[in-house]
């Protein structure tokens, strides 16, 4: 029972009630020979008998009263109404003729049992409804705590995801800058257009950061005019390190005259850079020709459609749509976050992102981009 001033009072009002009940009755069984008699037989009432039901009466009446100023609770209520028919039970026994057995007596026993019966059962109904309220509260407020905590797991997550890609990039501008340092007569243009891509890198981690943050964040919204062929220009450049390093050769198929579009570069790079990334992983551990495809296409009239193709193994038709889910990945590893985060970024911009098998060997990750009116 739960401590405080609340459960003290209930607590002395059960003692009290138990107490004076107990009192009572030994005064009644101790004096039962001076007590005023109200049967004359087993059946027939005394002249006495009016006025104990009166007594009894007034002080239902008196506690309906106290109830009905009071009011505080349903409990209140439903007491009235026991008070009404305890009332009306003792009207029922001693009108018309107060006897025992009569039609009255069971009348009023019957209006008792049932009055009864009615407080019982919706006090239990009270309380199962109020447990029930109870544990629905605690449930949401459970699920409200733990629905923080995956969100704050994925926007950890998808960070650690997003920003590996410029890490990675530091690190290979870094150790190229070190190998043009230290040969015999250091090239120090090389060595300073290598620092300037760590700085490119370390500025696009910093913005990559807000721009996760940003997809679980509602109403945030950067909102530009930007072109899709630059946006492809400067993805492929930030991956062309690791196409020269796995000997992957582009095809780049770019419609010239694209209606502009709006949206957040940082995000959208982003995708462009995974879906990348994603091609060149896909490529580098298969032998043969290793070609990346990369078209940007008017669609009507959805918008802008661009397509990433590769030459690499392809995805299993089972996991065509299975790849988009959260922490479902074909990679040994992978986190299972890319291709969901891309789903949502371009689901945002109000566009759509699908996978399918590309014509002549590996996969086509395509997504549609609706065209600033």
């Amino acid at each position: 029972m739960p401590q405080g001033p609340a459960s003290r009072a209930i607590l002395a009002s059960i003692a009290v009630t138990a107490a004076l009940i107990s009192a009572l009755t030994y005064l009644v069984t101790r004096f039962n020979d001076r007590m005023p008699v109200l049967m004359s037989d087993a059946v027939h009432l005394t002249g006495l008998w009016p006025y104990a039901a009166g007594a009894a009466s007034s002080l239902c009446c008196l506690a309906i009263f106290v109830l009905w100023r009071r009011r505080r609770s349903v409990l209140d209520l439903w007491l009235m109404v026991v008070m009404c028919a305890s009332v009306v039970e003792m009207l029922l026994i001693s009108f018309p003729v107060p006897a025992r057995y009569s039609l009255g007596w069971y009348s009023g026993r019957v209006c008792g049992f049932l009055s009864g019966s009615l407080v019982l059962i919706v006090l239990l109904y009270e309380i199962t409804t109020l447990y029930g309220r109870l544990l629905a509260a605690v449930v949401a407020r459970r699920r409200e705590r733990e629905a923080r905590l995956v969100t704050g797991d994925a926007v950890s997550a998808s960070i650690a995801h997003e920003v590996r890609q410029p890490l990675s990039g530091m690190i290979t501008n870094a150790d190229a800058g070190l190998r043009w340092l230290d040969r015999a007569t250091p090239d120090i243009e090389e060595a300073k257009a290598a620092l300037r891509r760590i700085v490119v890198d370390g500025h696009r981690a910093g913005a990559l950061i807000g721009s996760v943050r940003a997809i679980f964040k509602k109403g945030v919204e950067t909102r530009t005019a930007l072109d899709i062929n630059e946006l492809v220009w400067e993805a492929l450049s930030l991956a062309r390190s690791d196409l020269q390093r796995h000997r992957i050769s582009i095809e780049a198929v770019r419609k010239e005259q694209l209606p502009p579009g709006s949206g957040d570069p940082v995000q959208l790079r982003q995708v462009l850079l995974n879906l990348i990334t994603n091609a060149i992983d896909a490529m580098a551990q298969q032998n043969g020709p290793r070609v990346l495809r990369v078209r940007s296409t008017l669609r009507e009239p959805d918008g802008v459609m661009v397509s990433v193709e590769d030459t690499g193994p392809g995805i299993e038709p089972a996991h065509l749509e299975r790849i988009f889910s959260p922490h479902f990945t074909t990679k040994s590893n992978g986190m299972g976050l890319g291709l969901s985060i891309c789903r949502s970024i371009v689901e945002a911009h109000g566009g759509r992102l699908w996978a399918a098998a590309n014509r002549s060997r590996g996969a086509a990750v395509r997504f549609v981009l609706p065209a600033k009116a």
